[in-house]
């Protein structure tokens, strides 16, 4: 059993109080842009049309704003709406943690879309590259939660239990470090397999981005059994985290993605002989 104390503020600059929240959450991002730039540039090594570093690098800048944004009402919409509608000057408290990856994901897909239009690039591509650059930024991004003491498991007698000193004195599941591991950097990892065996022809068929969808979604739902978090009721029958419930349909979304490709292919075989 490990016993974490470490103090959310990083550090004070007078009366601003500088979380590591913000300091990793703007690591992830920085790291995300760093792979996705290194990934475009081979890219455009083999000749496939890409934007321009300077395209996108202004790509990024909005994108970033957009995935904030999207991530910030997508938690307020989604986990703590009641709270938010009585206490609305805490919606632009990000600091104190609160932002929903299926919100980010929602806020990203709409830039990205108006993007692609205006440089006249597959969709496909440009989110195929981002869910690797993503997948890593997800991994680091969990740290924040931890560092943050928010998001933590349920009461654990497992070794591997943390007690979260400023939560209270229990012991429960790093269920922010199994996230980080499993959505995170496992995703990543095995997206960048797929990426170096596949080589570049997989880049811009959609099947990253599908293969990341369902890692990240069954990863989530799985370890939502182990988080401290409110269940809701279904049908009378099914009771399931918020969490779970927006993963199913980013579940659904990968496999028909996923389906659709390999039948298109199976297809164009067929047609082929």
């Amino acid at each position: 059993m490990f016993i974490w104390s470490t103090s959310p503020i990083a550090f004070t600059i007078g009366t601003l109080n500088i979380y590591w929240y913000g300091i990793i959450y703007a690591t992830a991002l920085i790291s995300s842009w760093a792979i996705a730039t290194w990934l475009l540039r081979i890219l455009r090594d083999n000749k496939i049309v890409v934007p321009s570093k300077e395209e996108f690098d202004s790509f990024v800048f909005c994108a970033i704003i957009s995935i904030i944004v999207g991530a910030r009402i997508g938690h307020v919409l989604f986990f703590d709406f009641e709270y938010y509608l009585s206490h609305p000057s805490e919606i632009v408290m990000i600091r104190n943690g609160g932002l929903s990856f299926h919100g980010a994901i929602i806020g990203l897909a709409i830039y990205s879309y108006r993007f692609v239009r205006k440089v006249h690039m597959p969709w496909k591509l440009l989110i195929d590259i981002l869910s690797i650059a993503g997948a890593f930024g997800v991994g680091v991004g969990r740290i924040a939660n931890f560092m943050n003491q928010e998001l933590y498991g349920k009461i654990s007698t497992s070794e591997m239990s943390v007690v979260f000193s400023y939560v209270d004195h229990m012991p429960r599941y790093p269920t922010q470090l199994f996230e980080s591991f499993f959505e995170g950097f496992l995703n990543f990892w095995l997206l960048f397999i797929v990426f170096k065996f596949k080589g570049i022809k997989v880049v811009g068929s959609g099947v990253i981005t599908s293969l990341f969808c369902i890692m990240y979604s069954s990863s989530r739902f799985v370890i939502e059994f182990f988080k401290e978090v409110e269940t809701y009721t279904y049908f009378k029958y099914v009771t399931l985290t918020v969490g779970q419930t927006l993963s199913i349909p980013l579940f659904i979304f990968g496999i028909f993605v996923l389906y659709f490709k390999l039948n298109n292919d199976i297809s164009s075989t067929d047609i082929g002989k």
